[in-house]
């Protein structure tokens, strides 16, 4: 018993430019666990430690995402 429960994010756009470019974003709050985050790009779960990397709230892509991506969904789903 006791102990809190887990808040959840669904649906967040972490926060950064997609310009072909920039390869790192933020998230709202720290996934808890860390494999609990879900990233989704264009409909594509992206893989952690091949994809991205995450560090805290920072997100580091492996590669910048393609320009072309901008008005596309970017989207994260975690526990913290």
């Amino acid at each position: 018993g006791g102990g809190s429960s887990p808040s959840f994010a669904d649906n967040e756009t972490p926060t950064g430019l997609i310009n072909g470019v920039n390869t790192t974003y933020t998230l709202a709050h720290a996934p808890n666990p860390s494999a609990s985050l879900i990233l989704v790009l264009n409909g594509q779960y992206l893989t952690q430690g091949v994809d991205y990397t995450l560090s805290t709230l920072t997100i580091t892509m492996a590669t910048a995402i393609d320009i072309a991506f901008a008005s596309l969904p970017f989207k994260a789903f975690y526990r913290y």
